[in-house]
């Protein structure tokens, strides 16, 4: 799929969510994954579709400046159905985003799919939970470097597949945490990119076992400003601790009416099969964001 269709579906689902909204509001859901339908036995599918963009224009002016665009797209599905002390939920994540600076190229500069599965079954104390999850993680389009001339990823270059099983608390607070043991598969699609990922030159699969550790914070902290906090870790068996993967991000979400918002979003992420350095991203924008049910 070329990169400007995703971008545009996601945009068709943003404009069918604004033709819904004269007629009915809704809120904004939350980000976790499980939440409880109102009934049991009930579905509960959402959708979050957001807009996001920025442009700056330039023309003898004094001080200076470099024309630039960008523009983000996304949609989030999440669902879940429970039954008696069992529930599933799942959540789907699309993203994808363009800059261009000056007159140059089109650069990619958002691109994720991910997809979380998760399966409980509660204990009599409903704090505590045998989960089971299955995630999958990959991109859309190719990535490049700085100079815009190797390329880094693309489609299934890499992918990763994670089985999880494990014990979950849920205080019924803000905070959650699940640790576990688990399996991951790591694909590469394009193997001229493997040794960039960690596997031998010319492989294309490997599988890993380890632990995990997942715990997310999600609260209103100003009227109208949510934080979510989200921390994942995966440490090989067959490695020492300090070889951990670690995934931390942190966003701030507020809303300014009904559609505007603004995002900050930090992250940060460390995988020495990749690169011994600290991976960072930052992100501050604004945009259109909508919701439905």
């Amino acid at each position: 799929m070329r990169s400007w269709h995703v971008l545009l579906i996601s945009i068709f689902v943003i404009l069918t969510g604004f033709q819904s909204a004269t007629a009915q509001k809704l809120p904004m859901p939350t980000d976790d994954l499980l939440r409880t339908p109102e009934e049991e036995g009930d579905w509960e599918i959402r959708i979050r579709s957001g807009l996001n963009g920025s442009q700056a224009y330039y023309r003898e002016w004094a001080q200076g400046g470099v024309d630039r665009i960008a523009v983000v797209a996304s949609t989030m599905f999440t669902g879940v159905y429970t039954d008696g002390p069992y529930q599933y939920g799942f959540r789907l994540d699309l993203r994808y985003g363009r800059t261009r600076q000056d007159r140059g190229a089109f650069r990619k500069s958002e691109d994720l799919i991910r997809l979380r599965n998760q399966f409980r079954r509660r204990f009599t104390d409903e704090r505590f939970s045998l989960t089971a999850n299955v995630n999958f993680e990959t991109q859309f389009d190719k990535g490049y470097d700085r100079s815009f001339e190797i390329v880094q990823s693309r489609f299934l270059a890499p992918g990763t597949l994670t089985e999880t099983i494990g014990l979950s608390f849920d205080p019924g607070s803000d905070f959650e945490s699940m640790f576990g043991i688990s399996l991951r598969q790591t694909f590469i699609r394009d193997t001229s990119l493997s040794e960039r990922y960690g596997l031998d030159q010319g492989e294309w699969f490997r599988n890993e076992a380890g632990f995990t550790v997942i715990m997310s914070y999600e609260r209103e902290i100003w009227t109208n400003v949510k934080y979510s906090g989200y921390i994942e870790t995966f440490s090989n068996l067959q490695k020492s601790l300090p070889s951990t993967d670690v995934t931390l991000t942190n966003e701030l979400v507020g809303r300014i009416n009904s559609y505007l918002t603004t995002n900050f979003e930090f992250a940060i992420q460390y995988n020495d099969d990749i690169t011994k350095a600290l991976q960072i991203k930052q992100i501050l924008s604004v945009g259109l964001n909508y919701s439905f049910r």
